[in-house]
């Protein structure tokens, strides 16, 4: 009997040495999430869902957000609005009750929105030979200031700048066209007609 213990207490030994003992694995949890939408036109509201993150053998305790944008949230499921266009790296970091912690990156592209185009003209019925004023101060653009002004006056002719000028020789309906172009690149186009009587301009 006291062979058989020795024995096997020999055997326990040389396996415990060996590196033969079952060996407890720690598993790090694992970052899921879905954006949606991922791309779209600023102001862009996106909902980042990461409840389908998950721990084996126990829970998250902790979920923290960055939106590439300088913002941060906290909690399974998020919204957030950018307001300019870019792409930005979405984060995912979360932890479980064990202080494990794991990551994932996602990415959203952002639209700059387009400028407004819009000019006026005077006088508003000129004639051949009259001095039209065009003026395009009234267009704008949620992205900062607008630095072209490119005109196209439907008969070949065409110029650049907010306030221009300009004269036609023969009557008729000329389609005159604005295309205005924004800091970050963005650009608009309106056009109007224009019907240039065959004398001088009427008054009124």
């Amino acid at each position: 009997m006291k062979k058989k213990v020795l024995l096997v207490g020999c055997a326990l030994a040389a396996l415990i040495l060996g590196g033969c003992t079952p060996k407890f694995q720690v598993i790090p949890p694992q970052a899921l999430f879905a954006i949606r939408p991922s791309e779209g036109i600023a102001p862009l509201n996106v909902v980042c869902d990461g409840s389908l993150s998950f721990a084996e053998g126990g829970k998250l305790v902790e979920y923290i957000w960055d939106f590439g944008d300088g913002t941060r949230a906290l909690g399974p499921i998020v919204s957030h609005t950018y307001r300019r266009g870019g792409t930005y790296r979405v984060t995912l970091e979360v932890y479980d009750e064990q202080g494990l912690s794991s990551r994932r990156e996602g990415e959203v592209k952002v639209q700059f929105p387009a400028p407004q185009a819009r000019f006026s003209y005077a006088p508003w019925r000129p004639g051949t030979g009259e001095t039209i004023w065009f003026d395009a101060s009234a267009s704008t653009s949620p992205n900062g200031a607008i630095v072209e002004y490119r005109w196209a006056f439907g008969n070949g002719e065409w110029t650049t700048g907010e306030k221009v000028e300009h004269l036609y020789w023969y009557g008729g309906a000329y389609p005159v066209t604005l295309t205005v172009i924004d800091e970050v690149g963005a650009q608009a186009t309106v056009t109007q007609v224009i019907e240039i009587q065959g004398g001088p301009g009427c008054a009124g």
